[in-house]
């Protein structure tokens, strides 16, 4: 006798998995049928179309549903179950991730807020572009090393190229390990060869836009808004190091 336990169990197994009932039905009618047409799987399961069409997309994207053609028809054929090997550790993955997001650079930006946090970072702001400049001299110049992410395009609405440059020089004269990642700009890429030599440059995709820059220098963050003419300086040696290892991490794929 056949057990009628056996594929409720499955489903709701399956579902334990993040697939949703109707990836499940389509998935299971393609394990069970073999090669099909939407016009199939809608027979063998009961879901409606535009729900199929939903459910192959989001099972392709999974790697447990690909797609062919015999002719005009468009056929849709179950992969391996082994494939959900895969699933589960693309998942633990992401968890490792958000986990590693969460201790190193999540919680340790709360407690800066936390107002109950003993030995809490100093926090400071400074505004319009002496404030601006007074951060860059006072903080970022002092260290030894210093990561940058941001664009020139919005820098020079407050600070000029010619302030720029001097900049440069600065950082040449201090010899500060300094590499900024920048948008991929005309503009940018005229600054980057004017530094050469001082400050290392790599280029975000051309797709990938920034309006602030995000610094780190020693255990110095800075968050610098140009077109609002704010800066914030956060001193924590935990913040500094966590936000670096994003950017690092950033730096070592471009």
């Amino acid at each position: 006798m056949k057990d009628k336990t056996a594929p409720k169990n499955l489903k709701k197994a399956l579902l334990q998995l993040k697939l949703t009932e109707k990836e499940i039905a389509a998935y299971l009618a393609l394990l069970e049928n073999g090669s099909s047409s939407v016009q199939d799987i809608f027979r063998f399961s009961g879901i409606n179309r535009v729900s199929i069409y939903a459910a192959l997309d989001e099972l392709k994207q999974k790697g447990l549903v690909a797609e062919s053609r015999k002719g005009k028809k468009r056929l849709y054929v179950a992969e391996n179950p082994d494939n959900l090997k895969r699933l589960i550790a693309h998942k633990k993955e992401e968890a490792r991730i958000e986990e590693d997001l969460l201790q190193n650079m999540i919680l340790p930006m709360l407690k800066a807020i936390d107002i109950r946090q003993e030995n809490k970072p100093q926090i400071k702001f400074f505004e319009d572009a002496n404030g601006i400049n007074k951060v860059f001299d006072d903080y970022i110049l002092q260290s030894r090393e210093v990561i940058n992410c941001g664009s020139y395009e919005t820098a020079i609405k407050v600070i000029s190229e010619k302030e720029e440059l001097e900049y440069f020089q600065e950082v040449g004269k201090k010899k500060i390990f300094y590499r900024a990642i920048l948008e991929d700009t005309p503009l940018n890429r005229k600054f980057a060869q004017a530094g050469r030599g001082i400050i290392h440059t790599k280029f975000l995709p051309e797709e990938t836009k920034t309006s602030a820059d995000i610094v780190v220098a020693g255990s110095v963050t800075a968050l610098i808004s140009y077109d609002r003419e704010i800066a914030t300086i956060i001193e924590d040696e935990s913040i500094a190091q966590a936000i670096k290892m994003y950017l690092d991490f950033m730096w070592e794929r471009l």
